[in-house]
C-alpha cells in the first residue's frame, strides 16, 4: 500500500454515508478486519490443539501456557463481538451497518433481502457477549460466594486476612473448553461473512474477491489513523 503523501485530519466522529461508495469502503473494512481477526483466531487454535494433545495424558496445563492463550483469544472475541455486535452510535460494526444498509438501500439503487433469523440470532448473540465482555458482572461474585458457602460468620472470621490464589496448573479440561470456544466463535463469524460477502457483491453488482496484500513491514505512521479517531 503506498504512503499518502497528505493527510487531513477529519474532526468527524461519525461516519457519514453519503453515496455509494460509503457503502462499499465501509463493507470492505468490516470484510478485511474480520478475515485479519478470524485468521489469527484460527492460528491461536491450533496452538491449542498442539498443546491439549501434548497435555491430554497428563490431565494439567501449566497455569502460565493456558493464561497465555486464554489472554490472546479473548481479545480476539472482544475485538470479534465489537466488529460484529456492537449498536454504539459512534462504533464500527456490521450489525448497526446492516441496518442502515437496509433501511437505505433504495437510494442507492440496490435491493437487499431481510437477513433470515438464525442469522439475526447470531447478531444477537454477539451483541449480548459484547457487552458481557467489557465489563466483570456482579453475578461472579454472587455465584461464587454461594459455591463456596461463604455466610457472614465465615466472611468475619476471616475479614483480617484477603486471599489471593495462585495456580501453577490448571486441569486439561479449561484448555478443552477454550478450544470449543474458540471453535464456535470462529464458526458463527465465518457464517456472518459469508453474508458480508453477499452483501458487498449486491452494493457492486458483481461477485468480489478476496486479495492478501502481504507486506514486511507495518509502518507505525498508520497509527496517525487511530491518534486521530480518538
Amino acid at each position: 500500500m503506498p504512503f499518502l503523501k497528505s493527510y487531513s485530519y477529519n474532526m468527524t466522529k461519525t461516519f457519514k454515508f453519503t453515496d455509494k461508495t460509503d457503502y462499499i469502503f465501509y463493507l470492505s473494512e468490516l470484510i478485511s478486519d474480520l478475515l485479519q481477526k478470524t485468521s489469527r483466531l484460527e492460528k491461536y487454535d491450533s496452538q491449542i490443539n498442539d498443546l491439549i494433545a501434548l497435555n491430554h495424558h497428563n490431565k494439567i496445563i501449566q497455569a502460565d501456557i493456558y493464561e497465555e492463550m486464554s489472554d490472546k483469544t479473548c481479545r480476539i472475541f472482544q475485538y470479534l463481538f465489537n466488529l460484529l455486535g456492537d449498536e454504539s452510535k459512534k462504533a464500527v460494526s456490521y450489525k448497526k451497518f446492516r441496518k442502515i444498509l437496509f433501511k437505505n438501500q433504495k437510494n442507492i439503487g440496490i435491493t437487499l433481502d431481510e437477513l433470515p433469523q438464525n442469522e439475526i440470532e447470531i447478531l444477537g448473540r454477539f451483541h449480548t457477549l459484547r457487552t458481557w465482555s467489557l465489563h466483570i458482572p456482579e453475578s461472579l461474585f454472587i455465584q461464587k460466594k454461594e459455591f463456596f458457602q461463604l455466610d457472614s460468620e465465615f466472611i468475619k472470621q476471616y475479614q483480617d486476612k484477603i486471599p489471593v490464589p495462585i495456580y501453577r496448573n490448571f486441569e486439561i479440561k479449561f484448555l478443552i473448553e477454550l478450544h470449543n470456544e474458540v471453535q464456535t466463535v470462529l464458526h458463527h463469524a465465518l457464517y456472518i461473512l459469508n453474508r458480508m460477502k453477499k452483501d458487498y457483491s449486491i452494493l457492486i453488482a458483481q461477485s468480489v474477491q478476496i486479495e492478501y496484500e502481504i507486506n514486511e513491514v507495518k509502518p507505525y505512521a498508520f497509527m496517525t489513523v487511530v491518534k486521530n479517531s480518538q
